[in-house]
């Protein structure tokens, strides 16, 4: 490390102006300023490395610092209209680069301020200092969204948000941050972990409806995944809670319990229909879909539970209904 990059290393951090403005009292010009700050940002990385809490917000400060500065030679290039349309046609933008280091910066900052998140709360019982962290690093992604760069956890980013504000007894705080979140998730564990968390903050919020519906497709989510659905009681303690939450038992969540125990060989399918038969199907769209697939009746799945496809194609094997399973496997090729 050279000594100049040492004296920039400090916990208050530092910007690229002022680097700027250092080297030209020092006149240094033995490297382009990308290097030097460069050099700088692996310094700030180690120190950061050492002692997290005591250099963080330096960290952030500079990395940001740098998002900036790319951002500014991004939109100095984009006013060139002639040279715009050149990288057009050929297919060159500079300026597109620059755009997607300052976004990267971006994204590289608010990974920092996640981190430091996860120290203060739950690790140091600092919810207050957590928080200010979490919503920096939705605002940072934010600023990289807007340069056309989605995060590649974004979802996960607004998920710690609103679980915090859910955790910290403020669900109607939760509820946009996770719905939000919910519209960013793509895989299948953040699209079930997201709606985990929106189905006890509906349920804390009174919200049955909703609260039942998001429990049930967060754990259809998570079962269709595991290939092979062993111990039905490994969702017990999300099913109870939210019939303890929610006050009532005949709803889809019950249904659901129904399901997967009938897929465990921990029921019959006589058995499974007869609990079945206390919850209002018409109210209830998993519970429809199961007496008929039960009854060996025709399948009509409704879009509400799309994400039980596989669950409801167990079933259908489990009790036999073949055209069940037909109609089911093209629903499942198509969803």
């Amino acid at each position: 490390m050279s000594e100049l990059v040492r004296k920039f290393v400090r916990p208050e951090g530092v910007t690229v102006e002022e680097v700027l403005t250092k080297m030209l009292e020092r006149f240094v010009k033995s490297e382009p300023l990308e290097s030097f700050l460069s050099e700088l940002e692996r310094a700030y990385d180690e120190a950061w490395q050492r002692e997290k809490l005591l250099y963080a917000d330096g960290y952030i400060k500079l990395l940001v610092s740098i998002a900036e500065y790319y951002k500014k030679k991004h939109e100095s290039e984009s006013r060139d209209e002639l040279k715009m349309l050149l990288d057009e046609i050929f297919g060159t933008s500079e300026s597109s680069t620059y755009k997607k280091l300052a976004a990267e910066y971006y994204i590289n900052a608010a990974n920092i301020a996640t981190s430091v998140s996860l120290i203060y709360f739950p690790q140091q019982n600092c919810p207050e200092e957590a928080e200010r962290y979490l919503k920096l690093a939705v605002e940072l992604e934010e600023k990289a969204i807007k340069l056309g760069v989605v995060p590649e956890y974004h979802a996960i980013t607004l998920n710690n948000l609103g679980t915090h504000y859910y955790e910290t007894h403020r669900p109607k705080k939760a509820l946009p941050v996770l719905k939000k979140a919910l519209e960013y998730a793509k895989t299948p564990d953040e699209k079930g972990l997201v709606l985990h968390n929106l189905a006890l903050t509906y349920a804390d919020l009174g919200m049955k409806r909703e609260a039942v519906d998001c429990m049930v497709k967060s754990i259809c989510i998570h079962s269709s995944t595991q290939h092979d659905f062993g111990d039905a009681s490994l969702y017990d303690d999300e099913i109870n809670r939210i019939i303890e939450m929610t006050g009532d038992a005949n709803t889809d969540i019950y249904a659901l319990r129904v399901a997967l125990d009938l897929v465990s060989g921990n029921l019959t399918a006589e058995e499974a229909k007869k609990l079945l038969e206390q919850i209002d199907r018409d109210e209830w769209p998993l519970t429809d879909a199961l007496v008929s697939i039960l009854n060996g009746e025709e399948c009509i799945l409704s879009d509400e539970v799309i994400e039980c496809v596989k669950l409801l194609q167990d079933v259908a094997k489990v009790s036999g209904n073949e055209n069940a399973l037909k109609v089911l496997g093209l629903k499942f090729l198509t969803s």
